[in-house]
């Protein structure tokens, strides 16, 4: 009997731009691109676990395609190998708007976690501090700056795995002394495009060869 073909289910696109000291693009070396691109992947994996907490017919992958010096199209995608696509358009609507949804939340969730290392590393003190929504809790950097995020980011920066997936995701920093990242979101609809930005520091850098966070404290849950 002839396997399945899988389903694309949900699909979510990104834009990374890698830049130098001077604003030019970087080209990101091989080394960087496996190691980033299986790092993110399994990132990704967590984080859409997080939120589906049952899904063993889904299989969340990313593709991407270097398509001009320092520029790289990404897709977060989840396919289903269970089902044939027919279906998936007679019965299966309703779940896959479930599963987009989840998706487009595991996507905030890790380009919240690039953000927050970039900005964190970047801070001279940085600690938690509930939020006013049980969902998400705030990181104050130098006790001025408020980066509000997803419970699971701080789950992300307390947890030693996730902590060598980000290292892998962002090893362009050390590999290819890039000096600044930038992530764009939705970037097929103008209107709710947005851009995270990250930049190098001698802190992330030190990050990256295997340091702590040192300016984080108080990574686990602040004591009611």
């Amino acid at each position: 009997m002839d396997s399945l073909p899988d389903t694309t289910v949900a699909r979510v696109p990104i834009t990374v731009r890698c830049l130098d000291d001077h604003g030019r693009p970087v080209s990101l070396s091989a080394r960087t691109l496996g190691r980033g691109s299986t790092d993110l992947q399994d990132l990704l994996r967590r984080a859409y676990a997080a939120v589906r907490e049952d899904c063993p017919a889904e299989t969340v992958t990313v593709s991407f395609l270097e398509d001009c010096r320092g520029r790289l199209q990404l897709e977060y995608l989840v396919v289903d190998r269970t089902r044939p696509r027919r279906w998936w358009r007679s019965r299966g609507r309703c779940r896959t708007v479930d599963i987009q949804a989840a998706l487009s939340e595991a996507t905030i969730v890790v380009t919240l976690a690039v953000e927050a290392v970039g900005a964190v590393a970047a801070a001279s003190t940085a600690h938690w501090s509930e939020s006013d929504t049980p969902d998400f809790v705030n990181v104050v950097l130098d006790g001025a700056r408020t980066l509000r995020v997803p419970g699971a980011v701080r789950d992300m920066l307390s947890d030693g795995t996730a902590l060598d997936l980000l290292r892998g995701t962002l090893a362009m920093f050390h590999d290819d002394q890039v000096e600044q990242l930038i992530i764009g979101k939705d970037p097929e609809l103008p209107g709710r495009y947005q851009e995270t930005v990250v930049t190098r520091s001698p802190a992330l850098v030190r990050f990256l060869e295997g340091g702590s966070l040192a300016s984080l404290t108080g990574a686990g849950r602040e004591p009611s």
